[in-house]
């Protein structure tokens, strides 16, 4: 059953709470060491792709060799998707992980504060994130960053950004070329009632290539309920409260023209997307690491086969044993996170070659 509608001061109320104890436990959280990076300059982009006009923030994290760039340097860059269901979290959230990219790899850091629910209802999340990587390939140049060399990442429900962005790339390259038959016009709803995404007129997508994706414990299978996924977890007690999930999903699907609570739509559920569609979108390689108390490990062990198996990429895929969901952002601050930096050096380790 979905949960039921609530009104909108009501979501942001809930919401507003939600942030506020996220943030005081994230800052609980760094006091574990090493302490978290600060961004190193941050960028206000426009929306194009979204219908609801307005503007969001790219927060860079950028190596120390980036200070001594020249015109003709190019870094390998990460684009990184926050969690927090799509209604709360922040660019910041996930420094840690970008302190390891940096110095791991060599590589700059960009962390999307794409726009949130339930002001921005799906699939706005998705269409921020698609816009925030044409911006970083358009001005690649300026920034010294090889669009050749991308890497996505993303937590919880920025894994499921990291997968939807490149879905919906695929479906605007696809309505690009059907548009461009004289006498074909694109669609303006979805067989699922949404209204299609489009690029501003006369944009032509740019040339690059996304090596390889990381996703950390991502949704990726809305047909099933949250009750359906909590009962796959070996201990649902440890599972994400109810009350916290409902939000997330009513703010961001149950409200929006979706007006669906277990969609298969594949900026919804890229676990259960046609095979065509991941096998033109996804990169040459995929990386999943799920936890293994959490109501989303199921559907992500089975994405990550599906992958495997269907569309024939490299797929490393990890269970973190004996953790919860997003346990990575909730470090004791008495001791040192060394669990943490073990399993961000194997995420870096895994798509070193690739960069």
């Amino acid at each position: 059953m979905p949960p039921p509608k609530r009104p909108s001061w009501l979501l942001q109320a809930q919401k507003t709470g939600l942030q506020a104890a996220m943030s005081f436990g994230m800052y609980l959280g760094s006091w574990a060491g090493p302490w978290p990076p600060e961004p190193s300059f941050y960028v206000e982009i426009p929306v194009t792709i979204s219908p609801t006009k307005g503007n969001f923030n790219l927060l860079f994290y950028v190596p120390k060799s980036y200070a001594r760039r020249t015109p003709s340097s190019r870094f390998p860059l990460l684009v990184n998707f926050h969690g927090g269901g799509m209604s709360i979290g922040s660019g910041t959230d996930d420094a840690r992980w970008a302190k390891d990219v940096m110095q791991q790899l060599g590589a700059v850091v960009v962390s999307v504060e794409y726009r949130l629910a339930p002001e921005h209802t799906f699939p706005t999340a998705v269409q921020d994130s698609l816009d925030a990587i044409l911006y970083l390939v358009d001005n690649a140049e300026e920034l010294c960053l090889d669009k050749d060399r991308i890497v996505l990442s993303g937590f919880s429900s920025g894994g499921n950004l990291a997968f939807t962005a490149l879905i919906l790339l695929e479906q605007l390259r696809r309505q690009q070329m059907l548009t461009s038959e004289p006498g074909i016009e694109g669609r303006d709803m979805d067989e699922f009632g949404v209204p299609v995404s489009k690029l501003p007129e006369g944009y032509p997508l740019p040339d690059f290539t996304i090596k390889a994706l990381i996703a950390w414990y991502p949704s990726v299978d809305f047909t099933q309920s949250r009750h359906e996924r909590r009962h796959t977890n070996p201990h649902p007690e440890v599972s994400m409260p109810g009350a916290m999930t409902s939000m997330f999903d009513t703010g961001y699907v149950f409200n929006s023209h979706l007006n669906a609570y277990e969609s298969a739509h594949p900026l919804l559920s890229p676990g259960t997307a046609s095979t065509d569609l991941l096998d033109a979108a996804l990169p040459p390689r995929v990386v999943i690491y799920t936890c293994q108390f959490d109501a989303l490990q199921k559907e992500g062990e089975l994405f990550a086969a599906r992958i495997r198996e269907e569309l024939g990429r490299e797929v490393k895929f990890r269970m973190v044993e004996g953790v919860t969901h997003a346990w990575d952002k909730m470090p004791n601050p008495i001791w040192p996170p060394s669990r943490i930096e073990e399993v961000y050096k194997d995420a870096c380790d895994s798509i070193k070659d690739y960069l």
